[in-house]
């Protein structure tokens, strides 16, 4: 799943590009493949031409996102493998947490990891996917909470295309000032409301799918649950003492009813 687009969409089947549209398909690793009519037909959900799929196969073919298997079958390619993993797992994100005890992880980028623009844009894309806020100046900064520590984090800020050379440690005894203004680096009241609304928009949305034509309703349960499960994935995993876990707990529950009903609808649609 592409993680550029708005959290919020509407029914009325806002543009999706032919390469989100293959990447989201094939992320949802459930079928773990699909045929280039297949990809041609989904396409038509939203009115994309036959042309602009298979331009949009060919060259994610050649950025080794997509893999061609034999019967000209397609799926998730390396590159692409590793935000994948990330997007399967969403139902589980929240056993990543660990009990908090105050400490924090900081990665400090210095000239190497700013001097390339793209690498760099990749390294704030990464940090910000795992959580972290601009604590200071090319510092930023996360509560150390989650399972494996630095070791760990490194690895997936790498996974992301992160800068390889970006310093990241675990530090404790903060000063003071900075331990309590940390704390307050992320938006928690928008965040808690953002996930009730979304789980309230899955609701409303599930509620009119069997009114909807077959095409529209593959459409928008697409649409919508890709927004939920970016919502979910792009959620910092904050402790309990500063973002009580709740909201994020309903819209999962609320996006895995919410899956199920959409894959029922997308086997019917591709059945055609």
């Amino acid at each position: 799943m592409d993680t550029d687009s708005n959290i919020y969409v509407e029914a009325a089947r806002p543009a999706i590009s032919a390469r989100t549209l293959i990447l989201d398909l094939l992320d949802t690793g459930t079928p773990p493949d699909f045929s280039t009519r297949d990809l041609v037909h989904a396409g038509t959900a939203f009115g994309l031409e036959a042309t602009g799929i298979r331009t949009a196969l060919t060259r994610l073919r050649q950025e080794g996102r997509v893999r061609t298997l034999d019967r000209g079958r397609h799926t998730i390619g390396a590159r692409a493998e590793p935000l994948q993993q990330r997007i399967l797992q969403w139902r589980d994100v929240q056993a990543r947490r660990r009990p908090w005890h105050g400490g924090w992880l900081l990665a400090v980028a210095g000239p190497a990891e700013r001097a390339n623009r793209t690498i760099w844009r990749h390294t704030v894309r990464a940090l910000e996917l795992e959580g972290f806020a601009e604590a200071e100046t090319n510092v930023w900064a996360r509560p150390d909470n989650l399972a494996g520590g630095a070791a760990v984090m490194r690895r997936r800020l790498q996974a992301l295309d992160g800068a390889p050379s970006l310093l990241l440690v675990e530090a404790a005894a903060l000063d003071d000032t900075r331990q309590a203004r940390f704390q307050t680096l992320w938006p928690v009241d928008h965040l808690r409301q953002s996930h009730v609304e979304m789980a309230h928009h899955l609701a409303r949305s599930s509620a009119r799918l069997a009114d909807l034509p077959l095409t529209e309703a593959a459409a928008e349960c697409l649409l919508v649950g890709r927004a939920a499960i970016r919502a979910v994935l792009r959620d910092p995993l904050l402790p309990d003492a500063l973002c009580p876990p709740d909201a994020l707990s309903a819209l999962i529950a609320a996006m895995d009813t919410y899956d199920r009903r959409g894959k029922a609808i997308w086997r019917r649609y591709l059945a055609g």
